[in-house]
């Protein structure tokens, strides 16, 4: 048939192993906390694989039933037909039905096609499945702690870099903008995964994610690691991967703080309160470094190894205002926290992260002399920075 006449479309929404489906829980959170007006259709939908959607707007009635199920980010999505979806998978090379596990909190099944469906409701290119996949497996690690990160009260979302000359290929932005809007690959990538984690893993706002603010970058946090600017090793061959391989890094960032200036102004944000998870939970966090910024300190000899000791040794805190912050004030008695922290106080100073490694550092932005940096302080447990290697047979 044509798309005026019907469109076949997948169902993006998980189901659990039992053959339970995530809606009916969904359904009962929403209609407790008073959200049935906006999402008048939850858990109405035919409980089958493919459904049959007629009319001679069938795309604007696609988005607008997706919609009200809470099966969107709130942005018009691209119908997951059978031929869409059907394409996404051959760009992924995987076969359909494989499991790659269930989505915490409320254990859909993951699927291949599952995350297809997803990708092609965001916008990807079939080109970006293989990333789209990689980043899938990152949030099932247990490290990553989805079921952490969906239903905390903070406002963590996953950080996506991918490091490799696959960016390029891709049209990832690294350069001006790198976190903002205008690239398809950073925008839909990134914005697949929080579909993944939303229809999936069942992280609706206020039902069961209860992020008390949110932040934009739970739409998408998606960049690539500058390749020309970057004057040391890069991000891949620091973690092990050969120079040829493309890795997608992905990590918890609970925000992303602007900074302007050098390792002195980027020690002294990590030194203040936007540390205080890492403090509490460790973790990794992440320092994006501007190539100008980059440059000038490659230029003095440093390493990149040498501006995490900087940034670790300068990231400290004084005992007593770490204390009359608000986690430590509100929390004591009630917490312990980690060794490297207990230590910290009783020498007068906590750094923002127990150890130089801790700290991922890449290099993105724009390629003019503006030390525009930024630091990502992270949140939960255990510590996590995954690195999937990306099959790109066939990209």
């Amino acid at each position: 048939m044509s798309e005026g006449d019907a469109l076949w479309v997948l169902l993006p929404t998980g189901q659990r192993a039992s053959g339970e489906w995530i809606d009916d829980t969904l359904r009962a959170r929403a209609e407790e906390q008073g959200m049935l007006d906006r999402l008048t259709q939850v858990a109405a939908f035919p409980r089958q694989r493919v459904e049959v959607v007629r009319g001679p707007n069938a795309s604007a009635e696609v988005n607008e039933m997706f919609y009200r199920r809470g099966w969107t980010d709130g942005l018009p999505i691209v119908p997951p037909t059978t031929n869409r979806v059907d394409a996404m998978l051959r760009a992924g090379g995987r076969q359909r039905n494989l499991v790659l596990g269930e989505a915490d909190p409320l254990k859909g099944v993951v699927t291949v096609e599952k995350v297809a469906i997803n990708a092609v409701m965001a916008g990807c290119e079939d080109a970006h499945m293989p990333v789209v996949l990689a980043a899938a497996e990152a949030l099932l690690e247990p490290e990553f702690n989805l079921r952490g990160v969906q239903t905390t009260d903070e406002n963590v979302t996953p950080l996506l870099m991918l490091s490799g000359s696959l960016a390029k290929r891709l049209h990832m932005n690294s350069r001006f903008g790198a976190l903002g809007p205008g690239w398809r690959a950073n925008a839909a990538i990134g914005r697949a995964v929080r579909l993944i984690m939303h229809n999936l893993g069942g992280g609706w706002p206020a039902a069961v994610a209860f992020a008390g603010l949110g932040q934009p970058g739970r739409y998408s946090l998606c960049l690539a690691e500058d390749e020309e600017f970057n004057p040391w090793e890069s991000l891949r061959e620091e973690l092990g991967f050969a120079k040829d391989d493309n890795v997608l890094v992905v990590q918890r960032a609970e925000s992303v703080v602007n900074v302007t200036g050098g390792l002195d102004d980027l020690a002294s944000v990590m030194a203040s309160a936007t540390s205080s998870f890492s403090r509490l939970h460790g973790g990794t966090v992440a320092v994006i470094v501007a190539p100008h910024v980059a440059k000038v300190l490659a230029d003095e000899g440093k390493t990149k190894a040498d501006v995490k000791a900087y940034l670790h040794a300068n990231s400290m805190t004084s005992a007593d205002e770490f204390k009359k912050s608000w986690i430590p004030s509100r929390l004591a008695g009630k917490t312990k926290f980690p060794r490297w922290v207990r230590a910290g106080l009783e020498a007068g100073w906590v750094p923002a992260v127990e150890k130089p490694e801790d700290i991922t550092v890449i290099v993105a932005g724009g390629d003019i002399p503006i030390p525009q940096c930024a630091y990502m302080p992270t949140w939960g447990f255990p510590a996590c920075r995954i690195a999937k290697k990306i099959e790109t047979t066939g990209i």
